[in-house]
C-alpha cells in the first residue's frame, strides 16, 4: 500500500503541491506499529503544522524552522499509530496556519484539484488537495479558526471540527490557542469520518479541556437519521458588512429544500450574534499565542526575530503579542464563553441543529492580493505602533480573507462541533461550496447521522478521483 501511495504522490502531486515531504523508509518501519489497529496500516499524511512524528520535519511551514526535525511523537500521532494509521507524507500549510489559503513562502502555493487556478483553502490546504486528488482517502488536518472546514468547503470534502477536548492534544499543546485549536481529518465519506472519530477520540487526564467520549459502536455503525429534526438556518452574515455570495446562498437553499423533502422542520432565524467583537478577541489571542510560541526561540538564539525571518503577518502578530497585557487577554477569552452561552440560549434550546454556508463564497484565485502592498509594508514595521494601532492593523490585514470565511472561527471559540458538507458546485468556475452544520457540544453522532442522509441520497459532490461509473 505504501508503494502504491508513493507512485500516486510521484504522479499526481506535482499538479497541486499538496505533499511537501515524504519518507517511505520511516513509514515502512511504522507498519509494524500499526498492524493491529482498526485501520491496519492505511497510509495517512500528517499536516506539516502541529502534527509531529519522530524523524520527520517539524517546520510549521516557516523559513525560520526549515531545518527542524522532530525527536518525539505528539499525542495525536501516538493515537494515530494505535488506530492503525501509518504516517506517510506531510502536507502543505501557510506559515503557522494563520491564513485561510495555503501559500507558504517556504513551500509555495497549494492548488485546488477542482480548478488549479484557485487555492484549495487553508490552513489544511495541502491535506485537502491530497485527499481531493485521490492520493490519500483521508488526511490529517487541524482547525484553529476553520482550518478543516474551509478547505473542505473550497475542495469538496467532508470536514468535521469536534467538540473541544475530544481529540488528542499535547503534550506541549494541551491549551492550543486556549482550546480554540483541535486536530482531525479531511475525508470523502461520512463512514470514514465516523470511523476516524471513533478511533481517535480520547480522554486525557492532563488535558485541561475534558470532553465526554461518544459511543464508539454508534460511530463505527453510523446509521441514517430516522426521525424528523427541528433545524434552524440563517442566510445572514455573522459579521456586519460582509456579504454572502449568491453561490453560498444557493448551496444553503439546496440543502434546505432537500431536508424539507426528507420531512425535517426548517426554520429561518437571525444569526444569534454579531461576531465582530469575537473576531477581534481572536486576533488578540493569536497575537499573544504567537509571541508565546516564538519568544523561546528568541531566548535560545539570543536574538530578536526580524521582519526578514518570517512572513509579514507573522511578524505583525509577534510584535503585537509583545504588548498584549494579561487582563485584556483574559477579557477577550471571556467573550468566547459568553458566545457559547448565547448559542445555547438562542438556538439550541429550541433547535437540534443550525445550518449556514461554510464559507461566504468559493475559493480565491491563486495570487489574489488578500493584503495590499501598502498594508504589507505597515505589517513589516508593526513594532513602531502602539497596541491599539497594531490590533487595528491586524484586523485590517485579515479583512479581505474574513470576507471569504466569516463563519468558521466562531465554533472554535465556543468549543462546539461543526461539520462542513460538500453539497454544491458552481458550474461557472467548477468550484465547490460547502454548507455547515452547527450543533451543541457532543452532538457529533447526530450531525453525522444527518450527513449520512445527504450521502445516501447522493446529495454530495465528489472529486473526480472518487467518481465510479
Amino acid at each position: 500500500m505504501l508503494i502504491a501511495t508513493q507512485k500516486k504522490i510521484n504522479k499526481i502531486n506535482p499538479n497541486y503541491n499538496a505533499v511537501i515531504a515524504h519518507d517511505i523508509a520511516l513509514a515502512q518501519k511504522d507498519i509494524n506499529k500499526t498492524k493491529q489497529g482498526y485501520f491496519a496500516g492505511l497510509p495517512f499524511p500528517l499536516k506539516m503544522l502541529g502534527q509531529v512524528h519522530a524523524g520527520l520535519g517539524a517546520t510549521a511551514c516557516s523559513r525560520l524552522f526549515k531545518d527542524n526535525l522532530s525527536d518525539t511523537d505528539d499525542n495525536y500521532v501516538t493515537t494515530l499509530l494505535t488506530a492503525g494509521l501509518t504516517p506517510f507524507g506531510q502536507t502543505n500549510s501557510p506559515e503557522f496556519g494563520f491564513k485561510n489559503i495555503t501559500d507558504s513562502s517556504l513551500y509555495g502555493d497549494t492548488l485546488n484539484v477542482w480548478n488549479s487556478a484557485y487555492y484549495s483553502g487553508g490552513s489544511s490546504g495541502g491535506a485537502a488537495s491530497a485527499v481531493a486528488a485521490g492520493i490519500f482517502p483521508m488526511a490529517g488536518a487541524s482547525d484553529g479558526g476553520g482550518s478543516i472546514r474551509i478547505p473542505a468547503s473550497f475542495s469538496g470534502l467532508i470536514g468535521l471540527k469536534v467538540t473541544r477536548g475530544l481529540m488528542p492534544q499535547g503534550p506541549d499543546t494541551y491549551r492550543g490557542w486556549q482550546g480554540a485549536s483541535t486536530s482531525g481529518a479531511l475525508t470523502v465519506s461520512v463512514r470514514d469520518t465516523a470511523h476516524f472519530l471513533a478511533e481517535m477520540q480520547l480522554m486525557q487526564e492532563a488535558d485541561p479541556y475534558q470532553s465526554q467520549l461518544l459511543d464508539k459502536q454508534s460511530l463505527h455503525h453510523i446509521t441514517e437519521i430516522d426521525r424528523p429534526l427541528n433545524i434552524a438556518f440563517s442566510y445572514e452574515s455573522p459579521i456586519s458588512g460582509i456579504k454572502i455570495s449568491d453561490t453560498a446562498k444557493a448551496a444553503l437553499r439546496k440543502t434546505i429544500d432537500f431536508l424539507k423533502a426528507q420531512g425535517h422542520q426548517l426554520t429561518e432565524v437571525e444569526f444569534p450574534l454579531d461576531a465582530r467583537a469575537l473576531i477581534q478577541s481572536y486576533y488578540q489571542m493569536n497575537a499573544a499565542e504567537t509571541f508565546a510560541m516564538l519568544n523561546p526561540w528568541e531566548k535560545q538564539q539570543e536574538k530578536k526575530i526580524t521582519n526578514e525571518d518570517v512572513e509579514p503577518l507573522t511578524y505583525a502578530l509577534l510584535e503585537t503579542g509583545r504588548q498584549v497585557d494579561a487582563a485584556s487577554y483574559i477579557q477577550a477569552l471571556n467573550l468566547w464563553d459568553n458566545a457559547c452561552a448565547i448559542f445555547d440560549d438562542k438556538l439550541f434550546k429550541d433547535f437540534e441543529l443550525f445550518l449556514t454556508p461554510t464559507t461566504a463564497k468559493t475559493a480565491p484565485k491563486i495570487g489574489e492580493k488578500l493584503i495590499d502592498d501598502n498594508l504589507i509594508s505597515q505589517l513589516k514595521t508593526c513594532e513602531q505602533y502602539a497596541l491599539k494601532q497594531q490590533l487595528d492593523l491586524i484586523e485590517t490585514a485579515f479583512e479581505s480573507s474574513l470576507a471569504y470565511t466569516p463563519y468558521s472561527f466562531i465554533s472554535n471559540l465556543t468549543g462546539q462541533p461543526a461539520l462542513s458538507l460538500p453539497v454544491y458546485l458552481d458550474n461557472t468556475t467548477n468550484l465547490p461550496q460547502g454548507v455547515q452544520i452547527w450543533g451543541p457540544k457532543h452532538s457529533e453522532i447526530l450531525m453525522l447521522r444527518l450527513a449520512l442522509q445527504f450521502e445516501n441520497h447522493e446529495q454530495f459532490i465528489l472529486p473526480e478521483a472518487y467518481r465510479f461509473y
